[in-house]
């Protein structure tokens, strides 16, 4: 059954059609309201990620849109067909509204769906409709992991995608206390997106952001916000190796980070505060989401910097969006798309475009 929409009366498309677009220079609500001061690492500069990068105007800074859908496992579903095929009709039919509506997904799996007997023949459907296939882990979030201990679940997920005939390049849900870069990297990740405001407990001291204290973040469920960045640094990804200094950008690395609009779902982008429960899709989580892309396309379109910009987006599925909601998020930025100001991407795609313009 879908879930109905809550809003008024007025459908997304009229209500859409009557909205303006204007600029929003501040992303989603945030569990904290400090902004990251990217420190200098002892013997490295520069010291901000605005510094760290070489301002070469680009004659084509076309804006890269992301969407990661979260693909969360549905309890016993890798044993009960039944509900394997309830949990895979959501993720197909917004598979479906989304390629209809010109756009790419990545479609991020967790190791319960991945494992499932129906899961090959799902991930054949959403390739052929040009969707991306990459790796949900939710891994690291307990205690202080070592690294041996998250390299092996996160290798462990990385096979369960190749053997379903796709090789990841991204991996999701990984903030820790623990050193998550490093077993990304160990595992054969390159990239991830998703950064919420847990993974600054995996810093050294001298990277906390100011007036930032660890011990209000117990946990990814508690800490879940938005890390604080500008909008330059969520819109321009930079290279780390290290989880201990990932804040810094690193010329010579292959870790790319992602920030966009991490810390809110689609569905909580029109909330006030990201740690609340309950959020809901509404019209006001589109206007949202078409105020950020505007803001994001602007930027690049002013900014000389060749990685910028990526406006990368999270949907979590679980549970079903209302019907209409996807086509209708979507066609809140099509005028940026058909205007060539913006174009849908894979992450591998992103990660070769980053990597083109890295020196």
């Amino acid at each position: 059954m879908r879930i109905r929409l809550q809003s008024s009366a007025i459908g997304f498309k009229k209500l859409l059609r009557s909205t303006s677009i204007t600029i929003l220079l501040v992303g989603c609500s945030s569990a904290s309201s400090n902004s990251i001061q990217n420190k200098e690492k002892p013997s490295e500069s520069p010291t901000a990620i605005e510094l760290a990068v070489t301002h070469t105007p680009q004659v084509n800074n076309v804006t890269f849109l992301t969407m990661s859908v979260h693909v969360e496992g549905w309890k016993g579903e890798n044993k009960n067909p039944e509900k394997f095929d309830r949990h895979a009709k959501i993720i197909l039919d917004v598979a479906h509204e989304a390629h209809n509506a010109g756009a790419i997904f990545s479609f991020e799996l967790s190791s319960e769906f991945a494992i499932s007997s129906g899961a090959k023949g799902v991930v054949d459907e959403l390739l052929s409709l040009g969707h991306a296939i990459e790796v949900h882990a939710d891994v690291g979030g307990v205690g202080t992991p070592s690294f041996e201990r998250l390299a092996e679940q996160l290798s462990t997920k990385f096979r369960q995608i190749h053997s379903l005939g796709v090789t990841p390049i991204l991996v999701s849900g990984i903030c820790s206390r623990g050193p998550f870069v490093e077993a990304a990297l160990s595992a054969g990740y390159l990239m991830t997106t998703g950064v919420v405001e847990y993974c600054l407990t995996s810093l050294d001291d001298v990277y906390h952001p100011e007036g930032w204290n660890i011990d209000d973040c117990p946990s990814p469920s508690e800490c879940h916000g938005n890390p604080g960045f500008s909008l330059s640094q969520k819109a321009t990804p930079w290279y780390t190796t290290s989880s201990r200094s990932w804040t810094v950008p690193e010329t010579d690395a292959d870790f790319l980070i992602v920030i966009g609009e991490s810390g809110a779902t689609i569905k909580c982008l029109a909330e006030d505060d990201a740690r609340s429960s309950g959020c809901e899709y509404n019209t006001k989580d589109i206007d949202k989401y078409a105020q950020l892309a505007e803001s994001y396309v602007l930027h690049g379109e002013q900014s000389s910097e060749g990685r910028c910009c990526v406006f990368s987006t999270t949907i979590s599925i679980g549970e079903s969006p209302p019907e209409g909601f996807i086509s209708d998020l979507l066609g809140s930025v099509s005028l940026l798309v058909d205007n060539g100001r913006a174009v849908w991407q894979t992450p591998q795609q992103v990660y070769e475009r980053s990597t083109e313009r890295k020196n």
